[in-house]
């Protein structure tokens, strides 16, 4: 497919214990997370797509460096602009990274697993000769998660 067009990919994470198999491998609406990565994507994006008003569901991730028009982003309460194409290509000098800065976002903003496991699972997974610089994009995405969090909090309050 060429960058920028449209691509759906769906994951379900099954949190109920006192189940064996996700019975239903498709992930329903409303969504806990939903990120986007494209203009073509963002044209299809609505609000009722997202859960609302329960903590540690309903956010929006998209990429400003890729997206110029994204009307319902106004729309949506938990929204993380972050230019991932950009960092990754101006800290790390590939695109590729984004998806370890991606991967760092979600682990904070989902908390359904351990930052150790994350970091496991990067060390498993990519080549050893990019290790450094994923573990970087990691930490990038984390802390850019924190700070979008902790900006939703002092919103809260206010």
């Amino acid at each position: 497919m060429a960058k920028g067009g449209k691509c759906w990919a769906e994951v379900v994470v099954d949190l109920d214990k006192d189940k064996k198999i996700i019975d239903y491998p498709k992930a329903l609406e409303p969504y806990d997370f939903l990120i986007v990565l494209s203009e073509e994507s963002a044209k299809d994006v609505k609000k009722n797509q997202l859960k609302e008003g329960e903590e540690g569901t309903g956010f929006l991730v998209w990429d400003p460096s890729t997206i110029n028009k994204f009307r319902a982003v106004k729309r949506i309460d938990k929204a993380l602009s972050i230019p991932v194409q950009k960092l990754a290509l101006e800290k790390f000098g590939d695109r590729v990274y984004g998806n370890t800065i991606l991967f760092g976002v979600f682990t904070v903003l989902a908390g359904i697993f351990s930052e150790e496991s994350a970091i496991e699972t990067i060390k498993n997974f990519v080549p050893s000769s990019t290790l450094d610089k994923n573990l970087e994009a990691f930490e990038l995405g984390k802390q850019e998660a924190r700070e979008f969090l902790n900006s939703l909090q002092k919103e809260a309050k206010t």
